[in-house]
């Protein structure tokens, strides 16, 4: 088990983290973890335990994240920078998916969305 952790951890690293959050396929991380005959829940518990490493699964990919991250307080001016800032450094297809994702949401939604905004000041 030690060296398919260590293959993740380099695998995340190669892709930014602990300063970002890193997503893999989901299928294929149980499908290889099973062809070494381990358990990938196991491994993701021993990232927890060993690495401080959080893992969010769901359908089709995995996010990984530092266990010991916590959210800052901002202000909502510091906060819409750092949205606007991370907007920037989104891909168009990224972009799209944000404004897809906003466009099939229900009047409820984004409507309670809107209030969010309000209410932290940013709209």
């Amino acid at each position: 088990m030690k060296d398919f952790t260590a293959k993740i951890l380099q695998t995340l690293t190669a892709n930014g983290f602990p300063e970002k959050r890193v997503s893999l396929p989901t299928d294929k991380m149980f499908e290889v973890a099973q062809s070494k005959g381990l358990s990938f829940n196991d491994v993701l518990q021993s990232l927890k335990t060993d690495h401080n490493i959080d893992s969010k699964i769901g359908p089709d990919k995995i996010i990984f994240s530092p266990l010991d991250r916590e959210i800052p307080a901002m202000n909502p001016e510091e906060m819409m920078k750092q949205a606007q800032e991370m907007m920037a450094k989104m891909s168009p297809e990224e972009v799209k998916k944000i404004q897809e994702m906003f466009t099939n949401m229900s009047e409820e939604e984004k409507e309670k969305i809107m209030k969010k905004g309000k209410d932290l000041g940013i709209l």
